[in-house]
């Protein structure tokens, strides 16, 4: 047996979740009036508010959101930019779950940079098989859960220069899918429950202006991992991803951005970190996992345009494919998507925005994407 028959409950109260979006969206109003008051006395500043997004693997999903803001030296400090601790707890229509704390530390003057990443999910998932050419009508149903560690600090060297060194753990507490389906019958590794541990190293050049909203600079980084069997791990891999991103301003506040991203893997890739396309991180418009393989490319534009008061618009384009090896990159499967969104700034001098998308690339691939933060 590869992995557990499992039966779906779709006792999911509808109309319970419905009452629950009413008293978010009104209480919301109420809790960011009193949250988003600058706070000039204290170095800390805080947010707390109901969560409600909307994604296409997630459908409806709400919880509690809360987050630090602070700067490590003086606030006056033009050198060091805002850390910010976000905690996270969700629970979706779908009967996802997921508790998050993700951290990004700026030591004083920014010699030293610390992320930190820890999540605990429950995700009934879906599955179209593995390479460029799945098709939809393939669509399956799986459920997965994990744990996750990840750490990242990285050093200046020189003027915007970092080099660090990573950790990566990963627990895959459970893997069920239908006895006899697409997911049982694939061959990969992964198909039960295992867990991995992956050290690295990284090399960045950032030139940005903000973290959250630039509108000048540029942003370099490639990290390579590698994952040992003989060293905690249950598949020995490797893992290299190397990214480019760039901000440039037009016309006053008017931005575009522009990403390029390659993840690479080679050796017993498991499941779980198998490259996938789309996301509200990436092609906004296909199923997070809907193309999945080793390895995968993606470029991204964007352009960024100030409304009025806390409001903003986006307009964005890309293209990208999954891919087994290089050799096998096939322009001729080369998947788009477009599409546009708005912005609210929740926390106006960090520029952290609640965003609203919608991705298009056809009539199976797309969704509105309503969540914290931009693509990139």
């Amino acid at each position: 047996m590869l992995g557990n028959k499992i039966a779906y409950n779709n006792t999911f109260s509808q109309s319970g979740l419905h009452n629950r979006i009413v008293l978010l969206l009104l209480c919301l109003p109420l809790w960011l009036s009193a949250q988003l008051r600058p706070d000039t006395t204290r170095r800390v500043n805080y947010l707390v508010i109901p969560t409600l997004f909307r994604t296409p693997e997630t459908g409806w999903a709400y919880g509690l959101s809360g987050s630090l803001s602070f700067k490590t030296t003086e606030r006056k400090d033009s050198l060091t930019r805002v850390s910010t601790v976000q905690v996270i707890g969700i629970f979706s229509e779908r009967q996802q779950n997921i508790q998050s704390i993700d951290a990004t530390i700026y030591f004083p003057q920014e010699r030293y940079i610390l992320y930190f990443n820890t999540t605990h999910s429950y995700f009934p998932d879906k599955f179209w098989g593995i390479g460029q050419y799945s098709l939809d009508a393939s669509e399956e149903k799986y459920v997965f859960e994990n744990f996750n560690i990840s750490a990242h600090i990285k050093r200046k060297f020189a003027k915007h220069v970092f080099f660090g060194v990573l950790e990566d753990f990963q627990d895959i507490l459970k893997v069920a899918y239908p006895e006899g389906g697409l997911m049982d019958s694939s061959r990969f590794y992964g198909k039960r429950t295992y867990h991995v541990l992956g050290l690295g190293f990284t090399a960045s050049y950032d030139t940005r202006n903000s973290t959250f909203w630039p509108t000048r600079g540029m942003f370099l980084q490639t990290q390579f991992t590698t994952y040992n069997s003989g060293f905690v791990s249950d598949y020995s891999f490797n893992k290299w991803t190397a990214e480019a991103r760039f901000f440039k301003r037009v016309f006053k506040d008017h931005v575009i951005a522009c990403q390029l991203y390659n993840y690479y893997t080679f050796g017993q890739t498991p499941f779980r970190s198998m490259a996938t396309l789309g996301g509200a991180g990436n092609l906004r418009g296909f199923y997070q996992g809907r193309y999945r393989d080793n390895s995968m490319y993606s470029v991204i534009a964007e352009y960024r345009a100030p409304l009025f008061w806390r409001l903003s618009a986006c307009a964005f384009g890309g293209f990208g494919d999954v891919y087994d090896k290089p050799r096998n990159i096939n322009m001729g499967s080369v998947k788009y998507s477009f599409g546009g969104g708005l912005r609210l700034s929740i926390l106006e001098k960090e520029k952290l925005n609640l965003r609203i998308d919608y991705g298009y690339s056809d009539s199976y691939d797309k969704g509105f994407y309503f969540t914290i933060g931009e693509c990139f």
